[in-house]
C-alpha cells in the first residue's frame, strides 16, 4: 500500500459562521435575503467572468386562511428553486407550483409543480433545529424572474400553509477552475496507509472528511450464498426473533480500508465547485453493508446536458444546505453520462453517514442518479458507473453484491416516509432502492427495475475495469475525432452543451509539440482512432494509427500506433509491431481501446493489414501480446475493431473484421480476461467493411453490428447489409441476430448493387429509449434530383434496435436532399463514408455525423445532425469543410470518424 496524506476536518469557525449569518443581506422590505456561498472557484472554460455562487430567499405572502403565493417578479440570476418552510415535520398542503423567466430569451415558463420531499436526515441530524420542510429543487436553467403559487388539485388556492414558507433561488455560479485540488475543508495530517487498493491515478482521493456524531453498528446478517438475479421486490418489515440494537453513529474518524476493486474515476467536490461551509462535522458508521439507489426525481433533472452536471451537483448540495443538512445528503452522485461526482464529504474510503434514507443513514452509501426514471430510461454508462461505486465500496468490506442482508431501522416508522418501526429489522438485497424502506417511488420504477442488473455487474470478475470515456477534456461530453490520413492528421472537435465547438478544434499530427516522430508523406498518421482512459486518470487518452510508418531500420510501412494523453493532447507515446514480420505490416490498420484485464486503465488494440494480418495488444503497464490473423502472406484488407464487454465479465472483448486474402469476409473475437486479451476464434457470421458494438437488444450484453456492402465479401444482398450479432455469456450466437437491408420492411430505399450499404457503421441510442440504434453509410447510393442521377452521391440510414435487435420499422434515411439538411447532393460525393452516432452535446441521445469524403472534389466535408427530446433537429444540421477544419485540398475529410 502506498502512503497517503490522512485529513483532519476543520470545521467552522465561529467567525465563519457568523459570517454566514451576516451575510444574509435584505435587499427589500419584501423579504429577499442572499446567502452568498464561499470558496466557489472560477469558471473553467473562460467565456464569461466568475460568479460565485449564491442563494437567493424570496418569502412567500400571505392572502388570508394560509394561502401562500409570491406575484411574479424581478428576481437575481438563478439557475435551480425550491420551497421551504419552517416546520421539517409539516407538511404543505396542496402542491407548490412554480413559473420563471428564461435569462437569455425573456420567455416565462408554464406553471412546474414540485415535489415535497420529507427530510431524510437521521440521528443527530435529523434532530437539528436548523432542518426546514420543503421540496425537492427544480433545474430551471439561467433564469431572472419567478411566480410562485401553492394550489389544490382543481388549481384553486391551497390554504393552511405552514409558517414561514419561501421560495430559495439557487445560483451555482461557475464551474471551478481547474481540477484534482483537494478540499478546501481539510489541512494536511499525518502519514497512513492508503484506502484503496486502486491502481488507478484519479486526480484525487478526496477523503473529505464531514457529518454528525455516530456509535457502532450491529452486525449485519451474512449474506445469503445464493445470488438474487431478479429485482429487490420492496419487502415489508419483517421483525426477527432476535432484534438487534439500532446503528449509533459516532464522530470517530474510522480507519481508511483497501478494497479488493479499483477504485472508479470520481470528480471531488473541489472539482465540482462545492462549497466548504459545512454547517457541522461528519459522522460515521463501522462498515458499508448495503447501497441505497436513489434518483433526484425531478423531470427537470431529464433536459439536462452532461456539462451541467457540475452545476447540478453545487444546486443540490445548495437545496440540501437550505434544508438544514450539513452537506449534501447523497454519498454519490452519477449523471447519464456515467460521470461520478463525490457526494457527502467525509471521505470516499470511509463510512460516511448520510441523510439519503431515513431509518437506514447509517453504515449503507447513498448512490443518487440525476433524472427521473418514472419516466425515464437509464442509460448504459450510468449504471456501469453505479455498479463501480458499489463494487469499490463492497470490495473494502468482502461483500457480496447481489446477497442479501438484514438491516436495522434506526427512526420510527412513519417518520418522512421510513416504512420501518425503530429496532426492527427488515432484510434486503445488498443493493436496494430507496422506495423499499420509505414510502416513495424513489428510484424510479425503470431504475428499480436493473438494481439486480447493477448487482450482478458489481459481481463481475473484471468489475475493476476503466469505465468508457470519449471525453478527453471532462467537461462531460463526449468529443469527437476526425482522422484525415491523407493528411497525416487528426482533427479532435470538443462536444458541448451546444454540440461540437469547431472553434476549439485540436490538431494533431507527428509535427505537434508532444507527439512522437516527425510527419512524412504516405505515414498515413490518422487512419484508425480510439478513444480510451489509458493511464487512468478520468480522461481520454487518443491512439492514432498510422499503418503507413517506417522504421528506423528501413523496414516500410511497418506501421506505428500513437497514444496521446488527454486533456493535454500534448503528452504520449507510441509503439510498433512486436514478434510478427517488420516489414509491409501496417500496424494501425485498426486500433480500438478498452480495459481487457480490468484492472481500471484502459489498453490498447491494434492491428495490421500487411503479410496475411496481425495483431497486437499493449496492456498498460504489462505485456504485449501479438500474433497473425492468417497464415496467408498477401494482404488482408478492410480492417476495422470495436470493443465491448460482449459476454459480461467486466472484462472489455474486441470484434476485428477483416477482408481475408481470399476475397471473403471475416470476424475474430478476442476475448478479455485478468491476464489480457486472447484471440478466441474466428466467429461463424462473415464480416464486411466496418463494424461497432453496443447493446442493442438491450439485456446489458454488447453485441456488434456488421457492415456487409459487398455481397461477395458477405454472401449478402447487392447493395449491402448491416447484420446484428447478440452477445451472451459465451459470447456470440446467431440466436436473435437480425439482418438489416434497404428491401427490409420500413427501410427507405430499395436495395440496388452498388449503393455499398454498411460500408461505414456507428451504434448509439439516438432517441434515449434504453436500446442502441445502429447507423449505416451507403456512399455508393444513387440519387436522382431535378430529374438528373447523381451516381454515387451517397445517403446513410438510422435503423433503430429494440428487444428483439434492429428492425426495419422507424427507420430514417438521410442525405443532402433531405429537407432541412444543407447542401445538395452532387455525382461521387460519397455522403457516408463514416458514420458516427455518439452523443455531442451531453444531453443522452446520440448524434448522427456524417461523411462525404469526395465533397468539393475530394476535400470532404462532415455533417453534424443533433438529436433533440423531439426526435432529430434537422434545422440545426450543420456542415463542417475544409475551411471549418483547416484541413488541405483533396485531403478527403470524412474518410474516418471516432467514436
Amino acid at each position: 500500500m502506498s502512503p497517503r496524506s490522512s485529513r483532519a476536518y476543520r470545521p467552522l469557525s465561529l467567525r465563519r459562521r457568523a459570517w454566514l449569518t451576516a451575510g444574509a443581506v435584505v435587499l427589500s422590505g419584501a423579504g429577499i435575503v442572499t446567502y452568498a456561498m464561499a470558496d466557489q472557484g472560477a469558471q473553467s472554460d473562460g467565456r464569461a467572468t466568475a460568479r460565485k455562487a449564491a442563494i437567493h430567499t424570496l418569502k412567500l405572502q400571505s392572502a388570508g386562511a394560509g394561502r401562500k403565493s409570491l406575484a411574479k417578479r424581478d428576481t437575481d440570476r438563478f439557475s435551480a428553486l425550491l420551497v421551504t418552510w419552517d416546520d421539517a415535520d409539516a407538511k404543505a398542503k396542496g402542491t407548490p407550483e412554480v413559473r420563471t423567466r428564461d435569462l437569455e430569451t425573456g420567455t416565462w415558463s408554464g406553471w412546474q409543480k414540485l415535489t415535497v420531499d420529507p427530510s431524510q436526515a437521521d440521528g443527530a441530524e435529523g434532530e437539528r433545529a436548523a432542518l426546514r420542510g420543503g421540496t425537492e429543487s427544480l433545474w430551471t436553467g439561467d433564469s431572472d424572474g419567478v411566480e410562485v403559487r401553492v394550489v389544490n388539485a382543481d388549481g384553486t388556492a391551497a390554504g393552511g400553509q405552514p409558517a414561514g414558507m419561501d421560495v430559495k433561488l439557487l445560483d451555482p455560479g461557475t464551474d471551478p477552475k481547474g481540477s484534482g485540488v483537494e478540499p478546501a475543508a481539510f489541512v494536511a495530517g499525518t502519514t497512513t496507509p492508503e484506502a484503496s487498493a486502486s491502481a488507478s491515478a484519479s486526480a484525487s482521493a478526496s477523503a473529505s472528511a464531514s457529518a454528525s456524531a455516530s456509535a457502532s453498528p450491529s452486525e449485519s446478517v451474512p449474506p445469503s450464498a445464493s445470488a438474487s438475479e431478479s429485482a429487490s421486490a420492496s419487502p415489508s418489515p419483517t421483525p426477527t426473533q432476535t432484534v438487534t440494537a439500532s446503528p449509533s453513529p459516532t464522530s470517530t474518524v474510522p480507519a481508511p480500508r483497501p478494497s479488493t476493486v479499483v477504485k472508479p474515476p470520481v470528480i471531488t467536490q473541489a472539482e465540482w465547485g462545492a462549497s466548504t461551509d459545512y454547517d457541522g462535522t461528519p459522522g460515521y458508521g463501522t462498515e458499508i453493508k448495503a447501497a441505497v439507489i436513489h434518483h433526484t426525481g425531478m423531470d427537470s433533472d431529464n433536459t439536462l446536458s452532461c456539462a451541467e452536471s457540475r452545476a447540478r451537483m453545487r444546486s443540490i448540495q445548495q437545496e440540501h444546505f437550505a434544508r438544514g443538512y450539513y452537506d449534501i445528503g447523497y454519498n454519490f452522485v452519477v449523471d447519464k453520462c456515467g460521470q461520478i461526482f463525490e457526494g457527502r464529504s467525509g471521505g470516499m474510503d470511509l463510512p460516511v453517514i448520510g441523510a439519503h434514507d431515513i431509518g437506514f443513514n447509517t453504515n449503507t452509501v447513498g448512490i443518487s442518479y440525476i433524472g427521473n426514471y418514472e419516466s425515464a430510461k437509464p442509460s448504459r454508462a450510468a449504471l456501469d458507473s453505479i455498479a463501480r461505486i458499489v463494487a469499490w465500496k463492497f470490495g473494502m468490506y468482502g461483500i457480496d453484491p447481489t446477497g442479501k442482508v438484514t438491516l436495522v431501522s434506526g427512526s420510527d416508522a412513519g417518520v418522512d416516509g421510513n416504512k420501518v418501526a425503530k429496532g426492527s429489522s427488515i432484510t434486503l438485497p445488498r443493493v436496494f432502492g430507496h422506495r423499499d424502506t420509505n414510502a416513495t417511488a424513489c428510484p424510479g420504477a425503470h431504475l428499480y427495475s436493473k438494481l439486480s442488473r447493477i448487482a450482478a455487474l458489481a459481481k463481475t470478475p473484471g468489475i475493476s475495469h476503466a469505465l468508457a470515456t470519449s471525453d478527453y477534456n471532462r467537461d462531460g461530453v463526449t468529443d469527437l475525432v476526425a482522422g484525415v490520413p491523407k493528411a497525416n492528421a487528426v482533427k479532435i472537435v470538443p462536444g458541448s452543451v451546444n454540440g461540437p465547438v469547431t472553434a476549439a478544434k485540436v490538431t494533431l499530427t507527428q509535427s505537434s509539440p508532444g507527439v512522437p516522430g516527425s510527419s512524412e508523406s504516405g505515414d498515413a498518421f490518422g487512419t484508425s482512432t480510439a478513444w480510451g482512459d489509458v493511464n487512468g486518470d478520468g480522461y481520454a487518452d487518443l491512439a492514432i494509427g498510422a499503418p503507413g510508418e517506417d522504421d528506423t531500420s528501413g523496414n516500410a510501412d511497418r506501421g506505428q500506433v500513437t497514444v496521446m494523453y488527454g486533456p493535454a493532447l500534448d503528452t504520449g507515446f507510441s509503439y510498433t509491431t512486436s514478434g510478427v514480420t517488420a516489414a509491409g505490416a501496417k500496424l494501425g490498420s485498426a486500433v480500438t481501446a478498452g480495459d481487457f484485464n480490468g484492472d481500471g486503465k484502459a489498453d490498447v488494440f491494434a492491428a495490421g493489414a500487411g503479410k496475411g494480418g496481425n495483431w497486437n495488444v499493449r496492456l498498460t503497464g504489462g505485456k504485449t501480446t501479438y500474433g497473425t490473423l492468417t497464415a496467408a502472406t498477401g494482404a488482408v484488407a478492410y480492417l476495422d475493431a470495436a470493443t465491448g464487454d460482449f459476454n459480461q465479465d467486466g472484462y472489455a472483448d474486441v470484434a476485428l473484421n477483416y477482408r481475408d486474402t481470399g476475397g471473403i469476409g471475416r470476424v475474430v473475437r478476442f476475448a478479455g480476461s485478468a491476464t489480457g486479451l486472447t484471440k478466441a476464434g474466428v466467429i461463424s457470421v462473415k464480416g464486411g467493411r466496418s463494424i461497432a458494438a453496443g447493446d442493442v437488444n438491450g439485456n446489458g450484453y454488447d453485441d456488434i453490428v456488421i457492415g456487409q456492402p459487398v455481397a461477395s465479401e458477405s454472401g449478402g444482398r447487392p447493395g449491402g447489409q448491416i447484420t446484428m450479432v447478440p452477445g451472451t455469456s459465451t459470447g456470440f450466437t446467431t440466436t436473435g441476430m437480425t439482418t438489416i437491408h434497404q428491401d427490409t420492411s420500413g427501410v427507405p430505399g430499395g436495395d440496388e448493387s452498388g449503393d455499398a450499404f454498411g460500408s461505414s457503421v456507428s451504434v448509439g441510442d439516438y432517441d434515449a429509449d434504453g436500446y442502441a440504434d445502429a447507423l449505416a453509410g451507403a456512399p455508393g447510393e444513387d440519387l436522382v434530383r431535378d430529374g438528373a442521377n447523381r451516381t454515387n452521391a451517397g445517403n446513410a440510414i438510422l435503423v433503430k434496435g429494440g428487444s428483439a435487435g434492429l428492425t426495419g420499422t422507424g427507420s430514417i434515411a438521410v442525405s443532402q436532399d433531405t429537407s432541412g439538411i444543407p447542401g445538395s447532393t452532387e455525382t461521387d460525393d460519397r455522403f457516408g463514408s463514416a458514420v458516427s452516432l455518439s452523443d455531442l452535446s451531453g444531453y443522452g441521445r446520440a448524434d448522427l455525423t456524417f461523411g462525404a469524403d469526395n465533397e468539393d472534389g475530394g476535400d470532404g466535408i462532415l455533417l453534424h445532425l443533433p438529436s433533440n427530446s423531439t426526435g432529430l433537429g434537422w434545422s440545426e444540421a450543420t456542415i463542417y469543410s475544409k475551411t471549418t477544419l483547416a484541413t488541405p485540398t483533396d485531403a478527403r475529410l470524412g474518410q474516418s470518424l471516432t467514436p
